[in-house]
């Protein structure tokens, strides 16, 4: 059991820190990317533009969404963790 444990634990580990890394980059891309966009609104001026920008709105409303959903999913993660952190320290 107690390597199980242990493998367990650490693929909690890694799988939370991953999570924290992907939701730090798409945040920042993100954002990067909708700067950019706007930073192009004297240059880039047909129709397209606003189409993209409409796609990128309704892009962003998902992963804001996806983002403060995942907030509570990364608590829960470390709650869980700090579980099996005890148990193993005190089996």
């Amino acid at each position: 059991m107690s390597s199980r444990a242990d493998a367990d634990l650490e693929s909690m580990i890694a799988f939370r820190e991953h999570l924290i890394r992907f939701n730090r980059l798409l945040a920042e891309e993100f954002a990067s990317m909708q700067a950019h966009w706007r930073a192009l609104g004297d240059v880039w001026i047909d129709a397209k533009y606003h189409e993209f920008g409409q796609a990128l709105e309704e892009a962003a409303n998902g992963v804001n969404r996806y983002l403060a959903a995942t907030e509570g999913h990364e608590a829960h993660l470390l709650g869980l963790i700090e579980r099996l952190r005890e148990y193993l320290e005190y089996r």
